[in-house]
């Protein structure tokens, strides 16, 4: 699968640009295409120790209108995603995933969509497939980590909404005016096939119901955010405190972040989700950032992720723990313009709070390759 995602990455690099050269505007079109390859090492607790090997290959290309000579205040977006590797979580046991690209072997179109935007840049409207969060529930200076709750938090990403690693279709709008924004979309609420998990499916099913999703807020970009958002599920699964079939779910965050300088920030995030109708009720995550510290563009960070079962959940499954908490300590450095190494030590209190598993160790190591 490794082989056939670096071949795919050398032809579609090759095509996109020669696209590129075709058009009379540089700025027409624009890709970002980047290889990552991890090695995580679970060094004691959890199931087993060993290590799992991961690739991910992410490639972007967005497109212009108005640059393109096509029609003003367009932008075209489509996004390869390929997965290969072994689930390091098969050894370190948690619930709150360690590395945010594990996912099943794939090869898929993961994002399609057209924005248009209106009143000068104030009112962008989206249709298409594309990934929840990256526009809701997400934090920059929170990006530096690889454990997926410091992306979503799990009391969101429980209900599989429509991220990483297969999304769904969506009308999303977006409205803006100084610091101040405002996000409200509506998803199919079941995204591709369960059925069938490999390449990109689009199906409509008559149980799929809606995620319907908004975020309100104030953001200046390295300066702050504060944002609180809400979602509403109508999909017709079941429910995992009860086990009966369920047609409507919901949950709120809050989550904000500050740059006290131009070096050094924190983030905070917490999230409620209906304790009725799902495993985890509460989230909270917390994090420390700085940057240039030992030479320049690198980073290094410390966070924390507590995960905690609903009461009613506690009391269908009476021997498992109240909570998980996942502490990740990760330093990023730039090694090269185009080639990137990142490290990072995890400590599991109760994997998947399981009563049998030891708290875990884990390191794990990326090397991010862009083209």
């Amino acid at each position: 699968m490794l082989k056939q995602l670096l071949s795919v990455a050398a032809l579609c690099a090759c095509s996109i640009a020669t696209l590129a050269e075709e058009t009379t505007s540089p700025l027409a079109y624009k890709w970002e295409n980047a290889l990552t390859l991890e090695a995580l090492s679970n060094m004691s607790g959890g199931v087993k120790t060993g290590t799992h090997y991961l690739a991910n290959l992410d490639l972007t290309l967005s497109i212009d209108t108005e640059a393109a000579g096509w029609w003003d205040n367009g932008t075209w977006f489509v996004y390869v995603l390929g997965n290969a590797g072994k689930p390091p979580s098969e050894l370190t046991g948690e619930l709150q995933t360690l590395s945010n690209i594990e996912a099943e072997n794939n090869l898929k179109i993961y994002e399609f969509w057209y924005q248009h935007s209106f009143a000068d840049g104030a009112v962008k409207l989206l249709v298409g497939l594309h990934d929840y969060n990256s526009t809701f529930y997400t934090l920059e200076s929170a990006s530096l980590f690889s454990e997926a709750s410091f992306g979503i938090g799990p009391d969101t990403s429980q209900m599989t909404p429509s991220i990483f690693p297969t999304t769904a279709t969506t009308v999303h709008l977006t409205l803006s005016h100084d610091d101040q924004y405002f996000l409200l979309a509506a998803y199919d609420g079941i995204p591709g096939d369960p059925a069938h998990p490999r390449g990109t499916h689009i199906k409509f099913g008559h149980d799929d119901g809606v995620l319907a999703a908004a975020e309100w807020g104030f953001a200046s970009d390295k300066k702050y955010k504060i944002g609180v958002g809400g979602w509403k599920h109508t999909a017709k699964v079941e429910n995992p405190v009860d086990g009966s079939l369920s047609d409507s779910n919901s949950g709120f965050y809050v989550i904000g972040e500050k740059y006290f300088t131009e070096n050094f920030a924190a983030f905070f995030q917490y999230g409620h989700a209906d304790g009725r109708k799902n495993q985890l009720d509460t989230y909270t995550g917390a994090g420390l950032i700085y940057k240039n510290w030992l030479a320049d563009e690198d980073e290094i960070g410390i966070g924390y992720a507590r995960a905690k079962n609903s009461e009613k959940f506690l009391a269908a499954n009476p021997d498992l723990l109240s909570a998980e908490t996942v502490v990740e300590l990760s330093y990023f450095r730039k090694l090269m313009e185009h080639v990137s190494l990142q490290a990072s030590l995890y400590s599991v209190a109760h994997p998947s709070m399981s009563p049998d598993l030891e708290n875990a160790q884990a390191l794990g190591l990326r090397l991010y390759l862009e083209f």
